[in-house]
């Protein structure tokens, strides 16, 4: 049992040892190395144009590396869908800085207020519109004061 105990121990130190996996944004983000690439919003199919073709320096986050097509996410839009893994290189320090710095306008847009999803609570939206009062039944008989 010791001569196991020790085995376990000594496994479990080895992966110590191996240099930790960066995940950080920077290693994850990639750029269009072709002059025009496909993208397809639920993969490749036989006889299916693309969704869009995107163009070169377009920066991408790697979801999910692929042989064939690896799943990417558009860093301007948020779109997702797959590209031909051949097509997409590491992004440049430049194209990186491009990607991760927001523009002025958004900028000045946080500043001034919340972004996002606004609701005008005096529109005729039925969401937003309360239900009816329920009315008591007629067949019981009068409150009494």
């Amino acid at each position: 049992m010791g001569l196991a105990l020790l085995s376990a121990l000594f496994t479990g130190c080895q992966s110590a040892d191996k240099p930790a996996q960066s995940t950080t944004k920077a290693t994850r983000l990639f750029a269009v190395t072709v002059d025009s690439a496909a993208f397809f919003r639920h993969g490749p199919q036989q006889g299916r144009n693309p969704d869009l073709t995107l163009p070169k320096d377009t920066v991408v986050k790697l979801i999910r590396p692929s042989f064939g097509y690896s799943k990417i996410q558009l860093v301007a839009s948020g779109l997702k869908g797959y590209i031909a893994s051949e097509e997409i290189g590491p992004a440049s320090s430049t194209l990186l800085a491009a990607a991760t710095v927001p523009p002025a306008d958004s900028v000045a847009a946080h500043a001034s207020g919340p972004v996002g999803e606004q609701f005008n609570l005096n529109s005729n939206d039925p969401r937003l519109i309360p239900p009816p009062e329920e009315l008591p039944d007629p067949d019981l008989p009068a409150p009494e004061p």
